[in-house]
């Protein structure tokens, strides 16, 4: 695995959100517009929550553009849907322009959704960040979250490690909850400026453990996940998530 830092936090979601709000000011600073990928789950919504509390004139809503990292094939407004959670915790309260928020449309039959979204990205990468290399931005931030059996994103255990594609779809079943998914793909992530795991909870200690401590990104997807020269992969733990990384 890449080399990558590991921060503990006492204030979870007070940190997390100081810390992407300085990267997206950097990147509005340096390029005049900035780009996050937001990630699914209980875990990033109390983070998105304090997000809101950024509205000042320096707040740099007005210039970010939103993407998601995965979602489930279900409708924005269905409970499921990434997209909609993201929405009512932060996207509803802050002056993103509706235009610059990417969703993954969820409502389409999985193959048209990843096809859809794929073209979103290219066409996003032209405009916005014609340097970028790939068929796909280089995005300023990307928050990953972290499942009990080691999955980020849709990259479940046992799913192929390699995938050119930029977005896939995913038939997976977690915890009891099969869905059909779309995700982004590691050399989307990998090719972000800041990479930032957001894992709290005593429940989620052995996963941390197991993936940072395992050489199988086949059966820990998390592992695929490695930023480039000039990125930056972070793990960002509260204390409980952090506690067995010691022992």
């Amino acid at each position: 695995m890449t080399e990558y830092t590991i921060r503990t936090v006492k204030h979870f979601a007070t940190e997390a959100a100081a810390i992407i709000i300085a990267d997206l000011e950097e990147a509005i600073r340096l390029r005049g517009v900035a780009s996050i990928v937001l990630c699914g789950g209980g875990t990033p919504l109390s983070i998105y929550r304090q997000l809101t509390v950024y509205q000042s004139e320096d707040a740099p809503w007005e210039n970010v553009h939103v993407f998601w990292g995965d979602e489930r094939l279900v409708p924005p407004d269905d409970p499921g849907s990434n997209y909609g959670e993201a929405w009512e915790a932060l996207l509803s309260h802050v002056p993103v322009p509706i235009d610059q928020i990417y969703r993954m449309k969820g409502e389409l039959p999985g193959d048209k959704a990843a096809a859809d979204y794929a073209t979103q990205l290219k066409e996003w990468a032209k405009t916005n960040d014609p340097g970028a290399p790939h068929a796909w931005p280089r995005f300023d931030v990307v928050l990953m979250g972290l499942g009990e059996d080691g999955h980020t994103a849709s990259l479940f255990p046992g799913s192929p490690v390699a995938a050119a594609a930029p977005v896939i779809t995913v038939t997976a079943d977690y915890q009891g909850r099969p869905a059909g998914r779309v995700t982004l793909t590691p050399p989307v992530f990998n090719d972000a400026r800041h990479i930032y795991f957001l894992v709290s909870g005593e429940g989620k200690a052995g996963a941390v453990y197991n993936t940072l401590h395992s050489d199988d990104p086949a059966q820990f997807p998390a592992r695929r996940i490695q930023a480039g020269d000039d990125g930056e992969l972070v793990w960002l733990l509260d204390a409980a998530a952090a506690s067995r990384l010691d022992k």
